[in-house]
């Protein structure tokens, strides 16, 4: 859930039940009313032998730019009802996590102990298994629909998605070579150092939340998760998401809705609209001190799909940053000019004749993949085709 809470402002948050309650008069809160941080606890508590992550955070107020601090020197523990409880792993910058193998037929409880000697402590807990689903998706007047189907249950009713990117794309221009500026020569590249193939990244950023009950049979078909517009380079070469399920109690999906609602009614998630909030954790020497995040506890779902570019076409990538990226030719005695002090970047030798006489060249912008934000080395969970 860290992926949708974790850049969002207190006002945010405070005003997404106010919203879903349906009071839209305007409001405009007093100084000391956003003045405190506020603890943010962000998680899923996973059973039957799966990671369980909480991360810790204060929520700025209305007042600053800053849109959370992370809450190292925690202790978090997760109690049973059958007397047993792990301690979570801490990184020491407020990511919070535990491999025990959780029971799926217990309840649970999860208790924190700040370093500043506040305690907090959440309501029971009782985890839902999520029932199987599937991603798939379809193109439509040029863009690309991600969607997700499943079917609910007496036990399941109510479901939140998430999703993780990730995706391969290229430079319009490629270097084989450095301009070394000591030696005056031309060095080649390794070809496994090449920067013109870069992976680049993303996740999901707002609410996705369904209720089986509103189909027929509990089936829902097609659910949305996210839209390609059309000309993305996302699904320029070769394209990933690894989508998750989770399914919660009818509290969770009240709050998420709220939070939903804020998000899409007003248009952004960072808009300032103060309201109570509803949170499963309290503060335990303060039952009304304030507390953003709901923690609920289950077995979640994975799938992940692949989609190559030629599974959707025609699709044309248009990257921006690539427009007036242009070929020149550099002659050799011009080399510690246009490499040396002006820094374009050679591509290939230029040869109309033999010996070759010049280079051909370009900018770094237009042959390095990195500076749009990529990296050059392959996730370890990548598979090509």
């Amino acid at each position: 859930m860290d992926a949708v809470i974790k850049k969002i402002h207190l006002p945010v948050i405070l005003g997404a039940l106010l919203l879903f309650f349906g009071c839209r008069e305007p409001f405009s809160p007093e100084l000391n009313d956003l003045n405190e941080q506020i603890l943010v606890v962000e998680g899923f508590i996973e059973v039957g032998g799966r990671t369980t992550n909480i991360k810790l955070s204060l929520a700025s107020s209305l007042y600053t730019d800053t849109s959370d601090f992370p809450v190292p020197g925690a202790n978090i523990t997760i109690f049973a009802e059958n007397g047993e409880s792990w301690e979570l792993d801490t990184d020491n910058l407020g990511a919070y996590a535990t491999d025990a193998f959780l029971p799926e037929n217990e309840t649970y409880t999860l208790t924190i102990d700040l370093s500043n000697g506040q305690s907090y402590v959440s309501d029971k807990i009782k985890p839902i298994e999520s029932p199987d689903f599937d991603i798939s998706f379809t193109k439509e007047d040029g863009d690309v629909q991600v969607y997700s189907n499943t079917t609910g249950n007496d036990e399941a009713e109510y479901f939140l998605w998430q999703y993780e990117e990730t995706w391969l794309y290229r430079t319009p221009n490629t270097s084989f070579f450095n301009y070394d500026k000591v030696t005056k020569e031309m060095v080649a590249i390794p070809l496994d150092q090449l920067t013109n193939r870069c992976y680049n990244f993303d996740q999901s950023r707002r609410v996705i939340l369904e209720a089986s009950s509103r189909f027929e049979n509990n089936r829902i078909f097609q659910k949305e998760l996210l839209t390609i517009d059309s000309l993305s380079e996302k699904l320029g070469i070769r394209y990933r998401i690894k989508a998750r399920q989770y399914a919660i109690d009818r509290e969770a999906y009240i709050f998420w809705e709220g939070i939903r609602r804020n998000s899409d009614d007003i248009g952004d998630i960072f808009s300032p609209l103060p309201s109570a909030v509803s949170s499963n954790i309290h503060a335990v020497a303060d039952p009304d001190e304030p507390v953003i995040g709901y923690i609920s506890a289950g077995k979640s779902n994975e799938r992940i799909l692949y989609i190559n570019t030629n599974e959707v076409v025609p699709w044309r990538t248009s990257i921006n940053d690539y427009f007036g990226c242009v070929i020149d030719t550099a002659a050799t005695v011009d080399y510690e000019e246009i490499f040396g002090l002006l820094n374009f970047t050679p591509l290939y030798e230029f040869c109309e004749n033999l010996p070759c006489e010049g280079f051909f060249y370009s900018t770094e912008a237009c042959t390095d993949c990195r500076l749009r934000g990529g990296v050059l080395q392959k996730p370890e969970y990548w598979k090509d085709e």
